[in-house]
């Protein structure tokens, strides 16, 4: 991977000494081992469906609804739309 200018590159113990900060930034991180890509950390864009699913996640937890329910919710909506 060609280093781009405004990419940041850390080292592996770098990066998890550091996560809160790199996370905290929302920039685009790549993560190397002996200067070697091995991960790419991006920040979820707002508005994405990704992000959408964390917002839903972080509500439905609030409100005390399990895992099992969600899914078990989901499931019966997608037979009501589909079916």
């Amino acid at each position: 991977m060609p280093r781009s200018a405004g990419l940041k590159f850390v080292g592996v113990r770098e990066f998890k000494g550091g996560l809160t900060g790199y996370l905290g930034k929302g920039e685009e991180v790549v993560v190397t081992r002996h200067g070697k890509p091995i991960a790419r950390v991006v920040p979820v864009e707002k508005g994405s469906p990704e992000n959408l699913l964390l917002e839903i996640g972080m509500v439905l937890k609030e409100a005390g609804v399990s895992r099992e329910e969600a899914l078990r919710a989901l499931k019966a909506a997608g037979k009501v739309v589909y079916d």
